[in-house]
C-alpha cells in the first residue's frame, strides 16, 4: 500500500532564512497518567498519548517544517517531551533533544526545549531563580507557575539566548465563577510582574553585549478577556522595554494582517503568543508567520490521529533568521 501524501496547511510569507525558533504550545503534553481531556461536542474526552504524539509529530514534520528550535509550553515531563522528539527522529533525519526542567506548577505544567543537536548545540540551559522570580512565578506567587526557562545555543557559529515563558493564564475554576473579574485582575497583575522579572533578565544580557541575540517568546497570555485593552497589553509593554531600556521588537504586530491570531476564545481572534527579539537578532530577521492548523479547525480533530489538524489548541508563532 503506498504511503499516504500529507498536504500542509500551513502558509508562509517572505524567506526561509537558515535558522528557525517557532514557539508552541502543546497543549497538555502530559503522559498516560496525567488528567487530560479535551471537550468534543459538550462532551469530556482523553486522547491518547500516542494520538498526541502522532498528531504533534505530523505538525513538526510538516506544518513546522523541522525548525531548529521549539520553545514549547504546556508538557508534563522532559521525557513525555522527548518521546515527541523521538517520534520526529525516527522518521526524519534529525536529533531533537528535549530538555524541560519541573516548575512550582500545580498541575505540574512544564516548559521546554525540543532541539535539533545535528544543527545547533545548547551551550546552558537554567530556569530563572531568585526573590523577584519566586515573588512572580514560585510559591510566593498568587498562582504558582512555570518559571521562565532559559537556553543558550550555538547557530551558525553565533550564540543566541532564548527565554522560553508561560505567563499566567485566565482560567478560572468553575466554583470561582462568582469572582470572575476580581481573579481576572490577580491574575493580570501576576502577568505584569512576571514580564518584569523577564524584561530585567533582558537587561541584564544586553548590558553585558548590547548586540547580544536574544529572543524572549512563548505563550504569554494576552488575552482580551484579562481587562480593558490598555492594562492587557502593559506586560508586552513592559518587555518591549522603557525609552531608558534596549528595545525588544515585538514581532508579530509587524504582520498587520487579519490572520494575526494564535488562539480562538469563544469566536474572538486571540494573540496569545510573542516573540521578542533584540535589535541585533531583528537586524537579521528573515519572516515571521503564525502557522494556522489548529485553532481555526473543528475540535472533533482532536482524536484524528492521520492529521496535525487541531494537534493543539493554539497556532504555533514561526521567527526565521539569517545568521550566514
Amino acid at each position: 500500500m503506498p504511503h499516504k501524501i500529507y498536504r500542509p496547511i500551513s502558509k508562509r510569507s517572505g524567506p526561509p532564512g537558515d535558522t528557525v525558533v517557532t514557539t508552541f504550545n502543546l497543549y497538555n503534553l502530559f503522559d498516560e497518567r496525567g488528567d487530560v481531556t479535551v471537550r468534543i461536542g459538550g462532551e469530556w474526552l482523553r486522547p491518547s498519548l500516542s494520538t498526541q504524539l502522532t498528531k504533534l509529530a505530523l505538525a513538526v514534520r510538516h506544518e513546522l517544517n523541522l525548525p531548529h528550535i521549539l520553545a514549547v509550553q504546556e508538557v508534563g515531563s522532559e521525557t513525555v517531551l522527548q518521546q515527541l522528539g523521538d517520534v520526529v527522529n525516527g522518521v526524519a533525519a534529525t536529533a531533537y533533544r528535549a530538555i524541560s526542567p519541573a516548575t512550582s506548577d500545580r498541575r505540574g505544567i512544564q516548559i521546554g526545549f525540543l532541539f535539533d543537536e545535528r544543527r545547533v548545540e545548547l551551550v546552558r540551559a537554567q530556569q530563572l531563580e531568585g526573590p523577584a522570580v519566586a515573588a512572580a512565578f514560585g510559591p510566593q506567587s498568587p498562582n504558582p507557575g512555570r518559571e521562565p526557562l532559559v537556553g543558550e545555543f550555538r547557530v551558525n557559529g553565533r550564540t543566541l539566548t532564548i527565554v522560553n515563558n508561560h505567563f499566567k493564564s485566565n482560567y478560572i475554576p468553575e466554583e470561582f465563577t462568582a469572582e470572575t473579574e476580581e481573579r481576572l485582575a490577580v491574575n493580570l497583575a501576576q502577568r505584569t510582574a512576571q514580564a518584569r522579572v523577564v524584561r530585567d533578565f533582558a537587561n541584564g544580557v544586553l548590558a553585558k553585549n548590547r548586540d547580544a541575540l536574544l529572543l524572549v517568546t512563548g505563550d504569554l497570555n494576552t488575552s482580551r478577556r484579562g481587562g480593558p485593552e490598555e492594562a492587557v497589553a502593559e506586560p508586552l509593554r513592559i518587555l518591549a522595554g522603557r525609552p531608558s531600556e534596549p528595545p525588544l521588537t515585538n514581532l508579530l504586530p509587524l504582520k498587520q494582517d487579519i490572520h494575526t491570531y494564535t488562539f480562538i476564545w469563544e469566536g474572538r481572534n486571540e494573540i496569545l503568543d510573542h516573540v521578542f527579539v533584540s535589535p541585533a537578532l531583528l537586524a537579521r530577521l528573515a519572516g515571521v508567520d503564525v502557522l494556522h492548523f489548529n485553532a481555526l479547525y473543528a475540535e472533533t480533530e482532536w482524536l484524528n490521529g492521520e492529521t496535525a489538524v487541531r494537534s493543539s489548541d493554539h497556532d504555533p508563532l514561526e521567527a526565521r533568521f539569517q545568521f550566514l
